[in-house]
């Protein structure tokens, strides 16, 4: 291909010719631009809050056929939690129609493979302590993992899978960080994995702008104030930790249902707005009811586009 005919395909010709003093630009343009190669594209879903009222098996359904019905079609889902209205505070039989409802749309409605990531509404903690399905663990038979965090290799990138949902120090759920098993478990991950690009998922923000600024109490005598449910409380020992692993390029969230996007010291964290929007009562503040598209390519980059799927209420 020559020079003109690959300043027109990149769609570039036009412009630096219209520039004037870009003849010299023009003329090394392309030893300047080389064409990213994508290895893998996937779609984000969180905070669907799955319940039979407010319509929200409807609205489900609809997003996962907007999502198959994109040409440029994902390989994968990712969910990072609260796939159910909630388990916290229900007793099993409601908690038990949720998931049956969740696992029949993903049936009916979904051809897609799907990575599950657990989000605080996943956990049942009714006060049932008694039962073997109490806390976690009825979240991991119906997510059908093992371990509610860990990590695998996909198309030449590193995934860490993140557990950000821990009881307090009193048992009652829940506060948002890793406990310290989990934590050296996440430095040896990286410790071990230092060749590839890494994008690690967590239901909750790691770091998070909108979570400070719009969604929480301002005191005029302390600022503002972040509840142990709002953000990970243990963002600090996190971020140095991603400072010592250069290859951490991207955190992908929920939790919030607002989009954000921030980048701090080499690291993206992306928040991407809830499946349910304002659980399924509109838009939450300016974020639609959405879902985002992920491509991520070769070099280690990435791009993030955030998609309304139409619902409305």
């Amino acid at each position: 291909m020559d020079r003109r005919s690959l300043l027109k395909n990149l769609g570039l010709g036009a412009l630096i010719g219209a520039i004037p003093g870009t003849r010299t630009l023009a003329a090394n343009t392309p030893a300047i631009i080389k064409a990213k190669k994508r290895v893998l594209r996937f779609a984000h879903l969180t905070d669907v809050h799955l319940e039979p009222e407010m319509h929200a098996p409807e609205g489900l359904a609809k997003c996962l056929r907007h999502i198959q019905a994109q040409k440029d079609a994902p390989s994968f889902i990712m969910n990072t939690g609260d796939c159910i209205m909630d388990a916290l505070k229900q007793p099993k039989d409601r908690v038990e129609v949720q998931w049956n409802l969740w696992h029949g749309l993903m049936k009916s409605d979904n051809s897609l493979p799907i990575e599950y990531c657990i989000g605080n509404h996943d956990c049942w903690g009714a006060g049932q302590t008694s039962d073997l399905l109490y806390g976690k663990k009825y979240a991991l038979e119906m997510m059908q993992l093992e371990k509610p965090y860990r990590s695998f290799d996909k198309a030449g990138w590193h995934f860490i899978v993140l557990d950000s949902i821990q009881p307090k120090k009193d048992g009652v759920w829940y506060t948002c960080k890793l406990d310290d098993e989990q934590f050296d478990w996440l430095k040896k991950d990286l410790e071990a994995n230092t060749k590839l690009p890494v994008a690690i998922f967590s239901h909750v923000p790691i770091v998070s702008a909108a979570t400070v600024v719009v969604d929480n109490k301002f005191k005029e005598d302390v600022g503002y104030e972040l509840g142990l449910g709002s953000m990970h409380t243990d963002s600090a020992r996190l971020v140095a930790l991603f400072d010592e692993h250069p290859n951490v390029k991207l955190c992908m969230s929920g939790h919030i249902h607002l989009y954000e996007q921030i980048q701090y010291n080499g690291v993206t964290y992306i928040s991407n707005g809830a499946v349910s929007g304002n659980w399924w009562k509109g838009k939450r503040y300016r974020t639609d009811n959405g879902y985002a598209m992920v491509n991520l390519y070769e070099d280690g980059t990435f791009d993030n586009e955030y998609i309304p799927y139409g619902w409305t209420v």
